[in-house]
């Protein structure tokens, strides 16, 4: 029987992670307007795309989740020990560590402030993004841990496909919901001027979870070939810098990234058997690149900057793995499993390092 680890998503998984970090590098340095992939393609920046790239991997591999858990306990269950517990050290280590740090405030003011108990709120998904005199001079100011703005969106993908699956209408509406999300999103939004930024963003994240989902979908039916790959790439970078390539961007990258992760690469299959650190280099990077830049000042050549966070933001996801997410992904053990004919209905899971099981 075939290895279903035998895929590229832990390698992908964390090169996105990385790229977010040395996107953001370019935001949190006041170099913004030099970001080279931005400038590209006039729509989107570095850490905008490797998001994009992870919810089209989350879709796909959460849909094959849900087909191969045991029921919504299950599935909610794996969802939660794979987010929550390095989120709740994320937030805790940005509170009591970076804040006191790098706050203007008195300690005492800084730990009583209605700031830093609302940034707590973070580990429940009710996103806040200040702490009281944290960063207030840095380039980027006052923002304190930018990256967590994806999770709660994040989690209503999670839980809509969840609603999806237990109606039995995941099948069925697994093209339809991709079309009216692009209705919405390229047709609906701006005919009718819509300013809601949650809509806004709820439709992009949900046009590349979906899409990851439908590849799921047809995943055996479709050809996973680079004689597809290479002229849909051909595509997205003939309409570079063009009105009409975000579009193109959010029909094609869908297809490259799964048949990337797809590829037989056996040196790139084990590539997190030390561990799966991009959640952690996703959550922790932030603040601490926040935290460079507040103690080194935007003097700072970019390279050391970003080699500074990167490899930083490295070692809390390493601890972060080892010490919390690994250790709560083992406690999955403990939830229910699927029958042996369940576990056999669709071919099989694709399995990416914890991300399900």
């Amino acid at each position: 029987m075939a290895d279903p680890r035998a895929n590229n998503f832990d390698c992908m998984r964390f090169v996105a992670a990385a790229l977010v970090v040395l996107g953001h590098s370019y935001w949190l340095s006041g170099r913004a307007h030099s970001e080279p992939l931005r400038a590209f393609t006039g729509h989107s920046d570095m850490a905008d795309v490797a998001v994009n790239v992870f919810f089209v991997m989350s879709g796909y591999l959460i849909h094959a989740s849900w087909r191969h858990s045991a029921g919504p306990l299950a599935f909610i269950g794996k969802r939660a020990l794979r987010i929550f517990p390095a989120l709740a050290v994320s937030v805790l280590f940005t509170v009591l560590v970076i804040g006191p740090l790098t706050t203007e405030l008195p300690l005492a003011e800084y730990l009583s402030a209605p700031q830093t108990r609302a940034y707590l709120g973070n580990i429940a998904l009710l996103t806040h993004f200040q702490l009281p005199g944290v960063f207030v001079h840095n380039p980027f100011p006052d923002t304190v841990n930018g990256s967590l703005w994806t999770l709660p969106y994040e989690a209503f993908m999670y839980l809509s496909l969840l609603a999806l699956g237990m109606t039995g209408l995941l099948r069925r509406l697994s093209t339809v919901v991709p079309l009216v999300l692009l209705v919405v999103y390229f047709w609906l939004i701006p005919t009718l001027e819509l300013q809601s930024l949650i809509l806004a963003k709820g439709c992009r994240l949900g046009l590349f979870f979906y899409a990851g989902a439908l590849l799921y979908q047809y995943r055996r039916r479709l050809p996973w070939s680079w004689k597809v790959a290479v002229p849909l790439l051909g595509l997205a970078l003939a309409t570079a810098d063009t009105p009409g390539w975000f579009l193109v961007h959010v029909l094609t990258l869908p297809y490259l990234v799964i048949y990337l992760a797809r590829l037989k690469v056996p040196r790139l299959s084990g590539f997190a058997r030390y561990g799966d650190f991009s959640y952690g280099l996703y959550i922790f990077s932030f603040p601490l690149q926040q935290a460079l830049m507040h103690g080194l000042g935007p003097q700072l050549p970019l390279p050391a900057f970003m080699f500074l966070g990167l490899a930083g933001s490295l070692v809390l996801a390493v601890l972060s793995w080892h010490l919390v997410e690994a250790p709560a992904l083992a406690l999955k053990r403990y939830l229910p499993r699927p029958s042996r004919h369940e576990a056999g209905l669709g071919g099989g899971p694709v399995r990416a390092q914890s991300d399900f099981g």
